[in-house]
């Protein structure tokens, strides 16, 4: 008899330490996540929502003058219920608004994604005096519901021509 009853609480502990391990992972998956893709030139970035979990509060990222940068934001509905949110997008320079760029609303389904997508030009950012020899930073803000995800956006310079050194010839 002695010898059932350790088997009965060796069983019950066993699927107590599963049901942990089960809820864990559980709470993990289940939740509304976002993910941002940026495309400038041939380069892709991915910014995932890791990266606001960690209490990132800026993401920056790097584009040419005179390119554009074509920016997807993927919202990932991993819970039972359905999802609705207002999405607001808006570039900044310091305190002023300089673009409202998309103002969407968007109703995800259980276990779900949702993609929206816009386009950044840069040439439509910049100042027409903006000497080509200045970078000038400026912050994408994603808003979605009370979420409120900041990209700042680098439009490099021009470059400068690189001048090659040629090494002297041995003697």
């Amino acid at each position: 008899m002695a010898a059932k009853r350790r088997s009965l609480y060796l069983y019950l502990t066993l699927v107590c330490f599963f049901g942990i391990i089960a809820i864990f992972i559980v709470d993990g998956y289940v939740g509304i996540y976002d993910t941002i893709y940026i495309t400038a030139g041939e380069r892709e970035q991915k910014v995932e929502s890791d990266v606001w979990q960690r209490n990132d509060t800026f993401w920056s990222s790097g584009i040419a003058r005179e390119e554009k940068a074509f920016i997807r934001y993927e919202v990932d509905n991993r819970q039972f219920s359905r999802y609705e949110a207002d999405v607001d997008v808006t570039v900044w320079r310091m305190q002023e608004k300089v673009s409202d760029v998309l103002s969407q609303r968007i109703a995800i389904g259980a276990f779900d994604k949702v993609y929206v997508e816009w386009t950044i030009d840069t040439a439509e950012l910049l100042p027409p005096d903006a000497p080509p020899e200045q970078g000038f930073d400026y912050t994408l803000t994603i808003k979605r519901g009370e979420i409120e995800r900041n990209i700042i956006l680098n439009i490099d310079p021009y470059p400068y021509p690189v001048i090659k050194t040629v090494p002297a010839p041995p003697r």
